[in-house]
């Protein structure tokens, strides 16, 4: 039992004896203040609520009839009926000691467990990896991490964006540029340069445009040299995201792109039409639902495209079919909450029977107090941070331990700067923007 639980059976029992009439604790809890003591109860004062005590009276027969577990120091009577508590060292000791003994370290699994689908990271392939993907991979890899320890079945899935028209702006460039090799060491900054020339030409001319909407077509319609182009991208882009995370010291048990749900997005908007959750509109199918938003949920442009939100409903159906997800956690950033209240809405009313749950989290923000962004304008990539944090541990332990060898020195320097990042991203509010 760990400390807390060991004065928690002793608190609980004397009010169960003396005042069975305020039911069930918790009783016990961290002192806000460690200068009072580590644990206090406010047991006294509901007590005295519920009698018509006098609870500082009843915190002092507390503290001298109810005394705490061997190496504790003497309860304290406090305010208008708190009563403190304070573990002496040798207690730290022997709980440490038994707790090392235990296998789940103190954390009861669950009774009844359940299939949970937590979808993390999902970086968009031909793109770099930026600063805005650390903390939807840092959270959601704590959520995978604690829910397994609790007894979950948990299945990471990083889903990545490999599909749309970008890749149709992509191929446009790759193309023109005569499908040149791609060089592994570089890949990502050739993959990024040929759409940014894409995206350019598209934009500015729209003969271009139009070029670009036919590769993306011919693409999705399985000519095999584009396909074959595209899986070259997926590769390169799949080896870029494998370094960072195993930098990270994250895995994930499946990595399903877009493209994996192409085949089911017609099927599925019809299924919506037929049982009247979308409708027509202008060419268009959406969902409607003014207490969401005045704007539909677009689900089929007029012109055919599918859209993210498609491809969402896709996955959705999958994970409780193929992976018979009880629950699915989405981890992202705070300006896609309109995106999963339509999501959430839209498989309630389809009928889909699992539990959602979109885990947002705010934005790092440079000293200018916008979104953090390199000298040139553009994101942060996530490999230079990466490499930053490295440097920044290797200069301190260069100082602190000139004894190390360098490939020590190196190791360590990793092993330091990858888990003060991870702490320094993890120790604000969750919903909080901060300033890096």
């Amino acid at each position: 039992m760990s400390l807390r639980s060991q004065l928690e059976y002793r608190v609980s029992a004397w009010a169960a004896s003396h005042y069975p009439q305020v039911g069930i604790g918790p009783w016990v809890r961290s002192c806000a203040d460690p200068r009072h003591g580590h644990f206090q109860t406010h047991l006294p004062m509901v007590a005295a609520k519920q009698t018509g005590g006098n609870a500082r009276e009843i915190a002092s027969r507390l503290a001298q009839e109810c005394p705490p577990p061997e190496h504790w120091e003497p309860p304290e009577v406090a305010g208008g009926g708190f009563v403190n508590y304070r573990a002496k060292p040798e207690a730290v000791s022997s709980a440490l000691r038994d707790l090392r003994q235990d296998a789940s370290l103190g954390v009861p699994k669950e009774n009844h467990p359940e299939t949970i689908v937590v979808d993390f990271s999902s970086p968009n392939i031909a793109k770099s990896m930026h600063v805005g993907h650390i903390r939807s991979t840092l959270l959601g890899d704590t959520l995978a991490r604690m829910l397994s320890r609790l007894g979950h079945r948990v299945i990471r899935i990083n889903h990545l964006g490999d599909w749309g028209t970008q890749f149709g702006k992509l191929l446009l460039a790759y193309r023109a540029a005569g499908r040149p090799p791609i060089d592994p060491k570089r890949a990502i900054d050739q993959l990024e340069e040929f759409y940014k020339q894409g995206h350019l030409e598209a934009e500015s001319d729209p003969s271009k445009m139009e070029q670009a909407r036919a590769e993306l077509a011919a693409l999705q319609a399985g000519d095999p040299e584009r396909r074959k182009d595209w899986e070259l991208f997926c590769q390169r882009s799949a080896d870029h995201f494998r370094e960072i995370y195993r930098q990270l010291g994250v895995s994930f048990d499946l990595e399903k792109g877009e493209s994996a749900y192409h085949e089911e997005l017609p099927g599925i908007v019809e299924e919506l039409l037929k049982s009247k959750v979308a409708e027509v509109s202008q060419g268009a199918v959406v969902i409607s639902n003014p207490t969401i938003s005045e704007e539909p949920f677009l689900i089929r442009k007029s012109d055919g495209a599918f859209l993210y939100g498609t491809t969402d409903l896709a996955a959705l159906r999958s994970r409780i079919r193929d992976l018979h997800a009880n629950r699915i956690i989405y981890v992202t950033d705070g300006r896609q909450q309109l995106h999963f209240r339509w999501l959430f809405d839209t498989a309630r009313r389809w009928n889909q029977k699992v539990a959602l749950e979109h885990v947002w989290f705010g934005t790092i923000l440079g000293p200018d107090r916008k979104p953090l962004k390199s000298r040139d304008g553009t994101p942060i990539k996530l490999s230079e941070l990466l490499r930053e944090a490295k440097d920044r541990a290797s200069k301190i332990l260069e100082q602190k331990r000139p004894d190390l060898p360098k490939d020590q020195l190196n190791q360590k320097a990793e092993l330091l700067g990858i888990a003060s990042l991870k702490y320094a991203d993890q120790l604000p509010g969750r919903n909080l923007d901060y300033v890096s």
